[in-house]
């Protein structure tokens, strides 16, 4: 069940695409390849596993050098004419099916991603938002001092979020409909397209406002012209990565780096359809020395081929591939690869551990008939802080944080390289919320709101009938901060085979206090003036959470969570960039320790999580990485 709300509740706006006009067919492609022949025995002076965001951009930066040749290798296809990926009004229709990674959980519950050319670009909601300066400040304490002048802060990391950004300023339509912007906090002739959805489908109905009336009216959360700048504890109408010079399509990465120069680039191959299974090395004394990659058909079975890296390998798989492939590798815990009859080349112990997933509740309401004045995508989302979710319990909650983390620390040792390396990055992750005062929770508004009375269509499977779901409005909520840690390890030698993935989803209560805490604001919202009056009753959870003056009990409202939840598939941290004594798996050169020429650029090298979306950061982490590579050659 909750599978199967997590389609209906990501799928934002399904309907458009049946009720808009019929999409455009895209450009034909050309300059990639799916056959293996084309790159096995060869050698080129970078492979990138992985084509996914980080990996095409950081391809494409290395491949502006006509000297230097570049290999991605990519599991997925390249889908970039499959309209569920370049249309935006298509988002959500990708789950479950071959563009969809699907991993599950030892929870049972099932985390995506996309397994397509671009990743998670090519299929995500396409919201652009960045997190706090102190979150960026934080990285590079958790460096060896003497990488803290490399660059891991907000300044750095900011100017290039700002490089790989084409902003495109709102029109007189859009600023009508309550778009703003700060000129300072954009860059002007990046690749990625961001702006705000095209003026004929942004909202301009009175919902919108009135959700940022009603949250500050609550929680005296302020509003925001641009939460792009490093402040995100607001609320505000925020920008999305389209291309508003290509007909509005999604703006993702390899529409932004790829494509623009896929007939002058004969220097950059990529073979889609294909994973890479191993790493090879060349030599066993530390540090060792990578020398290519093994691959195979995405198929599966036993073939394999080879490629040669001159110079690197740069594995950007996503946090889940990523540690899987460097175990399969032989650099992980030697106890999880000794018992496979996998060599440990480096006995790195916490791959695949410090993994953090977020965790998601949806809340709908039916409306009352108004007029949304538009089809969307949504574009206003509200970052509240612990003060502005818990009110009059903020300190309460506070102290349970401060007093909580040995004892966090101690259960969930096993998650990272020890108790007290865990407890040193708790504090850290505390100081920010309790003393920085970074947002913890996400509530993300939505129009036109799928809650109830599923029927099936021929267009998308199954969604509402268009009737219903324009008289409704709804909330996804997220905790973005979880003291939980989980783990990544590989359970055979077949490559194929997912890892086992344990997320510990709550293992640290504070979380689910968080959880409970914005559900409440979330329902407070949604029957508070003026936005209820636009809406009729609740749907969503309705008399699943009996309603009370607390809101709900905090019995019925952890009862629901646990049986409702979903994660919202942003998982990080499981090859951290952080000092070895912390648990880090690379340095502040991105390079996985005792290796000369291994680097991980992509959410695994991620130490904590953001008070954001990730595509943002990626791309600042991935363009900063290229200056990095280059820097060292």
């Amino acid at each position: 069940m909750p599978r199967f709300i997590a389609f209906l509740s990501l799928a934002l706006y399904f309907i458009s695409s049946c009720t808009s006009s019929l999409s455009l067919p895209k450009r034909a492609l050309s300059g990639i390849t799916t056959s293996p022949n084309a790159v096995s025995n060869k050698t080129f002076d970078y492979i990138v596993v992985g084509g996914g965001l980080t990996g095409t951009t950081v391809a494409a930066r290395l491949a502006d050098d006509p000297g230097v040749s570049v290999l991605v290798i990519e599991a997925g296809a390249d889908d970039r004419n499959d309209t569920r990926v370049y249309d935006i009004n298509n988002y959500g229709q990708f789950f479950g099916t071959e563009l969809d990674w699907a991993w599950p959980t030892v929870e049972g519950r099932v985390i995506s991603g996309g397994k397509t050319f671009g990743g998670g670009s090519s299929i995500n909601g396409a919201a652009y938002t960045r997190g706090s300066k102190e979150q960026y400040d934080a990285w590079f304490t958790l460096l060896e001092p003497s990488e803290a002048n490399i660059g891991w802060n907000w300044a750095d990391i900011w100017s290039y979020m700002k490089k790989s950004e084409t902003f495109t300023p709102p029109n007189d339509v859009q600023i009508s409909k309550g778009a703003r912007f700060i000129p300072s906090y954009h860059g002007y002739s990046g690749p990625v397209g961001v702006t705000f959805p095209e003026p004929s489908a942004m909202y301009g109905g009175p919902q919108q406002p009135y959700f940022i009336s009603t949250i500050h009216n609550l929680t005296g959360l302020k509003r925001s012209k641009d939460l792009n700048g490093g402040r995100p504890n607001c609320v505000s109408i925020t920008p999305i990565t389209v291309n508003p010079h290509d007909q509005g399509h999604r703006a993702s990465a390899p529409e932004a780096y790829y494509t623009p120069v896929e007939n002058a680039r004969p220097n950059w191959v990529i073979l889609t359809k294909h994973q890479v299974t191993k790493i090879n090395f060349s030599g066993t004394s530390l540090p060792i020395t990578a020398s290519g990659v093994e691959f195979a058909p995405s198929t599966g079975g036993s073939t394999r081929y080879t490629a040669f890296a001159r110079k690197e390998v740069i594995v950007a798989a996503g946090a889940i591939q990523t540690p899987a492939l460097l175990q399969l590798s032989g650099i992980g815990d030697s106890t999880i690869l000794s018992p496979l009859g996998i060599q440990t080349r480096i006995d790195l112990k916490t791959v695949g551990r410090n993994l953090q997933e977020q965790t998601m509740s949806i809340f709908g309401a039916t409306g009352n008939g108004f007029n949304a004045d538009g089809r969307g995508p949504p574009d206003v989302i509200a970052f509240p802080n612990l003060s502005q979710v818990f009110g009059d319990q903020m300190n309460t909650t506070a102290q349970k944080i401060l007093a909580n983390i040995p004892s966090w620390a101690s259960s969930q040792a096993e998650a990272g390289l020890s108790e007290e390396a865990l407890k040193t990055i708790f504090e850290v992750q505390a100081s920010l919320i309790v003393n920085k005062h970074v947002p913890v929770s996400e509530i993300f508004f939505n129009t036109n709101w799928p809650t109830y009375a599923i029927l099936p269509s021929p267009c998308v499977g199954t969604v509402l009938t268009t009737q219903l779901a324009r008289r409704a409005l709804g909330i996804i909520m997220w905790t973005l901060l979880p003291f939980a840690r989980g783990t990544v390890a590989i359970k055979s030698t077949d490559p194929f085979v997912y890892p086992i993935i344990k997320v510990n989803y709550f293992a640290a209560d504070v979380d689910m206090d968080i959880q409970v805490a914005t559900a409440r604001l979330s329902r407070k919202i949604l029957s508070t003036p003026p936005l209820s009056n636009l809406t009729t009753s609740e749907q969503i959870p309705g008399n699943a959470v009996p309603d009370n003056v607390q809101r709900g009990t905090d019995a019925a409202w952890r009862a629901w969570i646990w049986s409702n939840f979903v994660t919202v598939a942003h998982p990080v941290g499981t090859a951290a960039m952080m000092r070895r004594s912390l648990g880090g798996v690379v340095d502040a050169h991105l390079k996985v320790y005792d290796t000369t020429n291994v680097r991980v650029v992509d959410a695994s090298v991620m130490p904590m999580q953001v008070s954001a979306h990730l595509s943002a950061t990626l791309y600042g982490v991935a363009e900063k990485a290229a200056d990095l590579i280059k820097a060292s050659q």
